[in-house]
């Protein structure tokens, strides 16, 4: 066995870069374990958690309706003779749309007009014959029964006239209704007629609607079929005119509930932007309720535990947990409705990596406020 001498150089070399790496260690050691001590400080973000007068507004989806769509039907009956407007045209009040065969209603005018012109020969015969009678039964020439017979036959005559008369005017009222023309001013929404059909009384012929004057009708489920209310302010988006809400008012409520969708329509008079069309998809929403000096607070401030809903108040760079219940929400932030008074610090960003009591560092704070 070989014994070093402790007292040679190469040995007291070899002795000192040992405790020098040995030294080094320990101070390495020793910066981590204050970088540690740094590190338990959780990086976020904060926010004001402000108060301001929240609307409440009840979105739903739903379809706009003409307020006036009549659906125009034959009169009577008969085949078409002529069809002068197609779907998709824009019509006015009073414009011949369509013709039926009118030639038996002319012959039956012609008809009627003839039965008129000979009972009025018969009722100035019989009037002549009453004023002779009369004439005759004042100089005691003839018995008062022959003057009661020709005053009796002339009153018949005198209702026959009168029953000729209206059934011309039944057949006139007929040879005006052949002419189908437009009742109120539109566009022909879909027609369903052809020249040569034949047509029965009754039957559709057009439908028109107005779209200068549209209804929103608004399904709600029944669940908030009570907070809907006529008078309400509404707000009407569509995928035709995006970014111009058109507004009013609920006018109308359905009385009853759908019984396939169970929901309660509440319905809205629009005043056409003019892209809007009868049927088309929209988007409404009902101001329902506003409520007063709401706490607000960004989304990101709500953080889920096995306790609840939980947001973070910074004071003093520490977390204090206050268990929330939350409400309303809107945009980018949530309605408090117990837990917060309103003006605390809560923490944002890095929220959901808190605990109660924890150390915070923070690097953005007090820019994010929620006032009116």
């Amino acid at each position: 066995m070989k014994i070093l001498n402790m007292e040679s150089p190469a040995v007291i070399t070899a002795v000192l870069l040992a405790t020098l790496t040995l030294g080094a260690c320990s101070k390495g050691d020793g910066n981590d374990t204050g970088a540690g001590t740094d590190r338990e400080a959780v990086l976020i973000s904060t926010a004001k958690a402000g108060t301001r007068d929240l609307p409440i507004w009840l979105e739903t989806v739903g379809r706009t309706h003409s307020q006036s769509a009549p659906t125009l039907a034959a009169e009577v009956a008969g085949r078409i003779t002529m069809v002068s407007a197609d779907t998709g045209d824009r019509i006015e009040q009073g414009q011949l749309l369509a013709e039926t065969d009118t030639s038996t209603l002319l012959l039956q005018q012609q008809a009627a007009q003839a039965g008129i012109d000979r009972l009025l020969v018969h009722i100035a015969n019989g009037e002549r014959r009453v004023q002779r009678f009369e004439t005759l039964s004042s100089k005691n020439l003839s018995s008062q029964t022959q003057l009661d017979d020709a005053r009796e036959q002339l009153e018949a005559f005198r209702a026959d006239h009168k029953a000729a008369e209206a059934q011309l005017a039944i057949v006139n009222d007929a040879l005006a209704k052949s002419r189908i023309v437009a009742p109120v001013p539109g566009v022909i929404q879909r027609r369903m007629i052809s020249t040569g059909d034949f047509v029965s009384r009754g039957q559709p012929l057009f439908e028109v609607t107005q779209p200068e004057f549209l209804q929103a009708w608004l399904p709600y489920p029944e669940s908030v079929a009570l907070q809907i209310r006529i008078g309400q302010p509404a707000k009407i988006y569509s995928p035709l005119t995006p970014g111009e809400p058109v507004e009013g008012a609920v006018t109308d409520l359905q009385p009853t509930v759908g019984m396939g969708s169970r929901a309660v329509m509440a319905i809205v008079d629009l005043e056409n932007p003019g892209q809007l069309r009868p049927g088309a998809t929209l988007t409404g929403m009902v101001l329902v309720e506003t409520r007063k000096s709401s706490v607000m607070v960004p989304n990101m401030s709500i953080v889920r535990r096995p306790a609840g809903d939980m947001v973070y108040v910074i004071k003093d760079n520490r977390a204090e947990a206050r268990p929330v219940i939350s409400g309303h929400r809107e945009d980018a932030y949530i309605e408090i409705i117990s837990g917060l008074d309103g003006g605390e610090t809560v923490a944002t960003d890095g929220a959901a990596f808190l605990t109660d009591g924890a150390a915070v560092s923070v690097v953005d704070s007090g820019t994010q406020e929620y006032l009116n």
